[in-house]
């Protein structure tokens, strides 16, 4: 049968205003007789003759086809004359109308006609089929120019998005219910979903690139657009729900691609924060919510599957409802079970826990997944307790395992730590040694917590490990994992509704209720604290004791080598003390003679033991020490450099070295504040009497007063130079820390095991560096750093990385531009190459942000370099 519409779409954009009106009526009249049978929720029934015969001889009316007009249609002649007149005649006739919004047709209308026109559109926006509205609007739109046109476009596109959107996404979902085609094509279907779906989720986008934000309507904004398609999606489900409870079957493919389509546009966010309070209350009605839920999350395309799950995953509140949202697709979806099980635990991590503690729980919460939960979790213990993982892995994805670990620690059952103990504790044993073997604090920290914990659960009355180390709140944090998780979401539908009608009809105005602009946590924890505060005892003030003194029979010694020998020789614990705690002070009166027993008294003190538990033992003895190397740098700088790779000595006493030597170079990098140094008393002169000097000040002060000053001097005086007491001693403090590095000795491998004191060298050194400024052998003192670097920079020790780019900042620091500029170009210029590299392969975060920081460091000193030298070249 031909059928042809070309007559409607003439008479529609024909000059003759009035007929272009009838005519657009006239397709309103179509859509009447057409009808919009999808929106239909018994679905299509077979017409009756006089319906056949009634419908066939309105729509001979406004379309040609050939056969009598008085021919009575069969059922599949009419649907087809209904489909082609629905996706064919009308999208043409529509787009014809609007090609009459222009400036120039609108003039040509009186008022009774303008007002009429612009009645006929929005008519034919509200009353036309919703698929072929909406794309015909979005492609005028996209395609239009600045002006009148335009602004009718939005405002009807406005119209469509706030009236219409709900019967387009319930189109879709009740398509294959109301089709009456038995030959229906599935991959058509699919190309129109592909199509809408795509104009959907490309709409805010693409309308303000058009826009430029000028008259861009706040409807059309990404926030509002989506939170609206949310909105929209919840009440499609909700007549699906009841379509569902009636018997009737639905499809929800088109909501799941949409939700696909959108997450992996970049709005998963905003998409889920605007469902899944009203979904989360659905699920827990009945059955058939759940399987609404699962449908839409698991029935996306693979593409779209971590974009889907991992933002739900991190907004559902209380682990027991992912089952609602999942089911037990992970036993039967290969990608979400690589998803959960595999990839968001070991390739990615988050610093908010949300996510893990919903994942392992949906694990542990089913005896269907129960083996996948142990499977899990020894697959966690293996990986945190591996030695090259914790190398080449960042602290932040190290400390992410750690907790996940934890949670899963809080699901096992009794039986399964009988039955798993011996294979958990084959594991952790060396797991905990690669642990407290690193050189970073925090992984130790870690791996004590974890290892205590652990053993402490898999065998309570058994043999436990423990180890001394600081609680800070990472410890509690880590701890707080253990608790499984209670749902505390009781709201139901009418509250929510209820406060969602209160924010609206409030904005985005800020809570005055909390003027410290506290959270809840926060007040509670305040109001804690102020109770306990307001119920104290200890409202008495304290005596002042500091100025106490305690009383001992022994005398303090008032010489260095009184001192020395009362370190040496007694065994009296008061005399230990007495010299111990005088030793810094009779050093800072610089003694005749010091520098004779400088090395000896470093060396006492170097080896001195707490054998008292005396109270500030390390930090007296340790000011000692930097008292001694300053005063006497040469000497004690020499004496404690040339221990440093001895044998026979712990590791604690090479880490006292270096902290003496980076010390005492700070302080001899300080300039000396002149007043605190004893002078001679000078002299006194003998003055006049102030009775002559009268004259002399009222001269002054009126020369003062009638003197006119065009430039101000300088209102302080000039800084007093001094020399840099570090700069003749620095190649001591240095180059003998450099000499022996690479030498392995059975008790002391230094690029080996000892990575610890490793860290510290290097810190050393670049402190040590950067108080040499200015000194003639900074230059000589980089290039022998720089070369100490370039061994080592590929350390499988995160912990030595982040040294060594430390390090090279303070090379960088140091180093004059000409240098980088001149001599030292080609070397410069491989640092900058790796640094780049770090920046961009390195795992760890602290690392990359150090080296970002080293290679700004680097490019202001190059263009300070360049400033320079053009200066030079205008002089």
């Amino acid at each position: 049968m031909n059928i042809s519409s070309k007559d409607l779409e003439s008479r529609i954009v024909g000059e003759n205003a009035s007929e272009s009106l009838s005519a657009i009526e006239d397709l309103l009249k179509l859509i009447d007789v057409i009808g919009d049978e999808v929106l239909s929720k018994s679905g299509p029934t077979r017409p009756t003759q006089v319906e056949a015969q009634s419908v066939t001889l309105a729509l001979s009316r406004f379309l040609h086809f050939s056969g009598s007009s008085e021919q009575i249609l069969g059922q599949k002649e009419l649907n087809d004359l209904k489909k082609y007149a629905r996706e064919t005649v009308f999208p043409r006739c529509f787009e014809a109308a609007l090609k009459n919004v222009s400036v120039e047709a609108n003039n040509k209308l009186n008022p009774s006609d303008k007002h009429r026109f612009n009645e006929l559109l929005f008519n034919l926006v509200k009353q036309g089929p919703s698929f072929q509205v909406f794309m015909v609007l979005n492609t005028v739109l996209i395609n239009s120019c600045a002006g009148f046109s335009q602004m009718k476009f939005i405002s009807l596109m406005e119209s469509f998005i706030g009236e219409k959107l709900q019967s387009l996404f319930l189109e879709q979902c009740l398509v294959e219910k109301i089709s009456t085609n038995k030959e229906f094509d599935q991959k058509q279907n699919y190309v129109e979903w592909e199509e809408l779906i795509s104009a959907l989720s490309s709409f805010p986008d693409r309308i303000a690139g058009k826009l430029q934000n000028h008259n861009n309507s706040d409807k059309f904004l990404p926030k509002n657009y989506i939170e609206l398609l949310g909105n929209t999606i919840i009440i499609v489900l909700e007549e699906v729900h009841g379509l569902l409870t009636s018997d009737q079957d639905c499809s929800l493919e088109f909501i799941s691609r949409l939700i696909g389509k959108l997450c992996l546009s970049g709005y998963a966010d905003i998409l889920w924060s605007s469902m899944i309070r009203r979904l989360c209350v659905f699920v827990k009605q009945n059955y058939i919510w759940c399987r609404i839920c699962e449908r839409i999350v698991t029935r996306v395309p693979d593409k779209c599957i971590e974009s889907v799950i991992v933002p739900l995953l991190q907004k559902i509140p209380w682990y027991g409802l992912v089952d609602k949202f999942l089911g037990d697709s992970i036993l039967t979806n290969r990608k979400i079970h690589f998803l959960l099980c595999t990839k968001l635990l070991f390739h990615r991590y988050f610093d908010e826990t949300q996510l893990v503690r919903n994942i392992l729980g949906y694990l542990a919460s089913s005896h269907t997944r129960r083996m996948l939960y142990l499977e899990t979790m020894e697959n966690l213990l293996s990986v945190w307790g591996d030695g090259s993982a914790i190398k080449h892995t960042s602290y932040s994805q190290h400390l992410f395992i750690s907790r996940a670990l934890m949670i899963c620690i809080g699901y096992l059952s009794d039986k399964e730590k009988s039955m798993l103990k011996d294979e958990f504790l084959r594991i952790l044993m060396p797991a905990v040694q690669c642990h407290i073997g690193s050189s970073d604090i925090k992984l130790r920290n870690l791996g004590m917590v974890v290892a205590e914990t652990l053993t402490t659960t898999l065998d309570p009355k058994g043999p436990k490990l423990q180890f001394e180390f600081e609680k800070d709140e990472e410890v509690y944090d880590l701890l707080s994992y253990l608790e499984v998780p209670e749902d505390t979401s009781t709201q139901t539908q009418e509250e929510i509704t209820r406060s969602e009608n209160k924010d609206i009809e409030q904005g985005t105005c800020k809570t005055t209720h909390n003027p410290t602009n506290l959270t809840d946590d926060q007040n509670t924890k305040h109001n804690i604290q102020t109770e306990i505060e307001l119920d104290s005892d200890d409202d008495l003030e304290p005596y002042d004791m500091s100025n106490d003194v305690k009383k001992t029979k022994v005398k303090n010694p008032k010489y260095i080598r009184d001192c020395m020998e009362g370190l040496i020789c007694s065994d009296d614990a008061e005399k230990v003390e007495a010299c111990l705690f005088n030793a810094e002070a009779l050093i800072r009166k610089s003694p005749d003679g010091l520098k004779e027993i400088a090395a000896e008294f470093s060396k006492i003190l170097l080896h001195l033991q707490d054998n008292f538990s005396s109270h500030g033992f390390d930090a007296i003895r340790f000011g000692a020490m930097v008292a001694l190397a300053v005063e006497c740098p040469v000497e004690v700088a020499g004496y404690l450099s040339s221990q440093f790779y001895e044998r026979n000595y712990n590791l604690r006493q090479r880490m006292n070295i270096l902290e003496v030597l980076s010390a005492a170079a700070q302080e001899l990098a300080k300039p000396v504040d002149k007043s605190r140094v004893r002078q001679p008393k000078p002299v006194e002169e003998i003055k006049p009497s102030k009775e002559s000097d009268d004259w002399r000040e009222i001269v002054e002060k009126r020369i003062e007063g009638k003197t006119r000053r065009f430039i101000k001097g300088r209102t302080q005086p000039e800084p007093a130079q001094v020399a840099n007491r570090f700069a003749p001693v620095a190649g001591h403090f240095f180059f003998p820390l450099l000499k022996h590095f690479d030498r392995s000795q059975a008790s002391f491998d230094l690029l080996g095991e000892e990575t610890v004191v490793l860290r510290k060298l290097i810190f050393s050194l670049g402190i040590i560096l950067y108080s040499a400024l200015h000194a003639p052998l900074a230059t000589r003192m980089c290039v022998n750093l720089l070369e100490f670097i370039w061994v080592l920079r590929y350390h499988s020790d995160s912990c030595i990385r982040q040294a060594l780019l430390y390090a090279t900042s303070m090379i960088i620091l140091v180093l004059p531009p000409f240098g980088i500029l001149t001599d030292l170009q080609d070397v410069m210029l491989e640092t900058k190459s790796w640094l780049q590299e770090t920046i961009d392969k390195d795992k760890d975060t602290e690392c990359k942000r150090m080296a970002l920081q080293a290679l700004m460091l680097f490019e202001n000193t190059i263009q300070k370099g360049f400033k320079l030298s053009l200066n030079d070249a205008g002089k």
